[in-house]
């Protein structure tokens, strides 16, 4: 029935029971899957209404200025002549929730799946001409994100209508420009310079191209930072990625979807779930081992607490769990290769820290030394190194600890570890001495193999 829906956006749950059935002017309608939840505010669900595959959008009384800023954001892409789906039904239900029902676009493949694929240059082509298109209409999407354009019957369609703003005039040099800055914002860091050299970049002719791109680098820098800043306090808190609870002296952040069974015998017990496990490090600061968690493996690292002024020194400060868990979300964020993040546990009293877990995913793999002692380095994992020197520079990232164990080389390339006390140094002058510090380390791993000391010393110098 449509009031558990609102039971459980009025109760701020993050669950909702599925499936829901309801009728609709005289028509069966049926969700059975959640595609958002947002409690307290509205719910995008999928199902059928009738014969129809449907996507709906329901609103608690207090959201309903979304459902008049869904309508009035269709009406302006219908007036364009901008594919989107059909809007079949906007009104009250019965329970008091507005919704608005779409024609479920089917098939469908995501831009942000698109720009992952073998047709990245399709879709990235397709999406500035389609930002360019909105542009000459008079419209901006306010939450551009890549999960509001799908492709469907081979054109890109815009979702989310309420978060568009339409003006009769085209919009000017600096409204395109800002448009264009937050669409690329959305790339990992990694990726921003080829796009802003991109051919498919579609500048505002207003503009020359030279100020144009000055301003979309400002932009999109400006952008990324706050997009970054937001992001990083969310994982810290519930969210549609997160699940967070806080009990019993206990804070725990674990990514949803992790077996909740696993979880809860590793926040009753956390050391029994270790000593049962592969030892890979037991050392006097951190104990790391390598367990399984509902078959998959990971990696489990407790940062101790070595003597009673430790403790004291300690007490008042972030643990080192909760920066790398950060960290890793930000590198992750910047399209650097590191373990993912899966749980954050930590003792918390108030302001009073304890000891600290973290659980990644096992990357495998083997550290570089050793990698490099046996073969040569490939191209591509010279490339991951020169991408994380590159990317923590223009980010002004410091690790603090360059050792070539803390690089892993995997299947999946170069994936950089020990995040414990990696953060952002706004002073450039201290960025220079932070910088070289990490760098000098890094170069130090190979004073026993002169050749690959003076190629990596070449790669960072853009010499390769």
């Amino acid at each position: 029935m449509i009031e558990q829906i609102r039971k459980v956006l009025e109760a701020n749950e993050w669950e909702l029971p599925l499936p829901i059935t309801a009728e609709l002017e005289h028509q069966p309608l049926v969700f059975d899957t959640c595609l958002r939840l947002l409690p307290g505010k509205r719910v995008t669900l999928a199902g059928r209404w009738g014969k129809k595959p449907v996507v709906a959008k329901l609103f608690l009384p207090q959201a309903r200025k979304e459902q008049t800023a869904e309508i009035t954001g269709y009406a302006a892409l219908q007036k364009a002549d901008i594919p989107t789906p059909e809007l079949l039904w906007s009104g009250e239900m019965d329970t008091g929730l507005s919704a608005v029902i779409y024609q479920k676009l089917d098939p469908v493949e995501p831009l942000s799946a698109g720009l992952q694929g073998e047709k990245r240059a399709a879709f990235l082509a397709a999406a500035f001409e389609l930002l360019a298109s909105m542009h000459r209409n008079g419209i901006c999407q306010t939450d551009i994100h890549f999960d509001n354009f799908l492709l469907a019957n081979g054109k890109l369609h815009v979702i989310d209508n309420a978060s568009l703003q339409a003006q009769e005039k085209p919009l000017n040099g600096e409204q395109c420009v800002g448009n264009l800055a937050a669409f690329i914002a959305q790339f990992p860091w990694l990726e921003r310079q080829a796009l802003l050299e991109s051919p498919y970049l579609a500048l505002p002719l207003s503009l020359k191209p030279e100020r144009a791109r000055e301003q979309l680098d400002e932009a999109s820098q400006s952008i990324w930072w706050k997009r970054a800043e937001k992001y990083l306090a969310k994982v810290f808190r519930n969210c549609t990625e997160v699940a967070v609870e806080q009990r019993g002296g206990w804070f725990v952040a674990a990514k949803r979807g992790l077996d909740e069974s696993w979880v809860a015998q590793f926040r009753a017990a956390p050391d029994s779930v270790m000593a049962k496990a592969e030892m890979l490090k037991d050392g006097n600061s951190a104990t790391v081992v390598r367990a399984q968690l509902a078959g998959q493996s990971v990696v489990i690292k407790r940062y101790n607490i070595k003597s009673t002024g430790h403790r004291l020194r300690r007490l008042f400060r972030e643990t080192r769990a909760s920066n790398a868990w950060r960290a890793a979300h930000l590198l992750q964020m910047a399209g650097l290769k590191t373990p993912a993040p899966l749980l954050l546990m930590e003792q918390r009293r108030g302001p009073v820290r304890g000891v600290s877990y973290l659980v990644t995913a096992d990357a495998g793999g083997e550290e570089m030394l050793d990698a490099y002692q046996r073969r040569e380095p490939t191209q591509r994992e010279l490339d991951d190194v020169r991408d994380i020197f590159r990317v923590m520079e223009e980010l002004q990232l410091c690790h603090g600890d360059f050792k070539a164990r803390n690089f892993l080389v995997t299947e999946r390339g170069v994936e950089l570890i020990d995040l414990d006390v990696l953060h952002a140094v706004r002073s450039k002058s201290q960025f220079r001495q932070c910088k070289d510090k990490d760098r000098t380390r890094f170069l130090r791993n190979w004073y026993a193999h002169p050749a690959m000391e003076s190629r990596f010393r070449a790669l960072l110098a853009g010499e390769q």
